[in-house]
């Protein structure tokens, strides 16, 4: 990869980190599932981005391939948690998200499992069929989570027109399909990036960065979505107090 990117990705990792250790650290002391769940998904997504970008930093040798399937397998887990905090969060009573979670599942399991079987350890052959199965598992996840958020907002948006709901926790559904939507530009702009790796063994500029802004924008998405700082809560607020007075 090229400086611009993995520098992103490595920010990236660790605002994704702190927002999991605090979002678990609130977990703890309301020990509250959903919490947990997502704190977890956080956090483990954190580690997971510095996993990728450990054997960017400095020359590891012989480590890059283990490091770097450490990480597709870190990410590969914390995909679960944010399956089951989608579900379990808005789709707790359909049996079908259940069985969503589990296909999913299946699918990042058997696309990482049988691929490094087959000797993709690093996980960027694009012409390997088990790419694609795990591909769909980690793409499909967040699009679930764009779809929910943004259905989410459109409900609560009506709500707090009737001051039924908190314009921050309306704003907070918007954030969280965001970081569902970036997410999934996340995966559609590292199919072109593997396909130059497996035919050139580089990742491109171009692509390399708009994959570390996509990174990063979904990063502080959640760190606005779960801990806005005072400045944007009072912004949400006036927004939501003039459109109050527009109506």
């Amino acid at each position: 990869m090229e400086d611009s990117s993995f520098i992103f990705e490595a920010i990236a990792g660790v605002i994704l980190f702190v927002v999991g250790v605090r979002v678990l650290r609130l977990a703890s002391r309301t020990s509250g599932r959903h919490e947990r769940l997502l704190g977890t998904y956080l956090l483990l997504s954190g580690i997971s981005y510095t996993l990728y970008t450990i054997p960017l930093i400095g020359n590891v040798g012989s480590l890059f391939t283990p490091v770097t399937f450490a990480g597709r397998v870190v990410y590969a887990i914390s995909v679960y948690f944010v399956l089951e905090f989608t579900r379990s969060v808005f789709r707790s009573n359909e049996a079908w998200s259940r069985w969503l979670v589990y296909a999913l599942m299946l699918a990042l399991v058997m696309g990482v499992g049988i691929s490094s079987i087959q000797g993709d350890w690093d996980g960027y052959t694009v012409s390997n069929p088990w790419f694609w199965c795990e591909w769909l598992g980690y793409t499909l996840a967040p699009l679930w989570v764009g779809v929910e958020g943004v259905l989410a907002f459109r409900s609560a948006r009506k709500r707090v027109r009737l001051d039924f709901c908190d314009p921050i926790v309306a704003n907070r559904y918007l954030l969280w399909g965001w970081f569902g939507i970036l997410q999934v530009c996340c995966s559609l702009v590292i199919v072109p990036m593997y396909a130059d790796y497996e035919a050139n063994r580089y990742f491109t500029l171009g692509a390399d960065a708009l994959l570390g802004c996509f990174e990063i924008l979904a990063a502080v998405t959640t760190w606005l979505a779960f801990f806005a700082p005072a400045f944007y809560r009072n912004w949400i607020a006036r927004v939501a107090a003039g459109a109050e007075r527009g109506n």
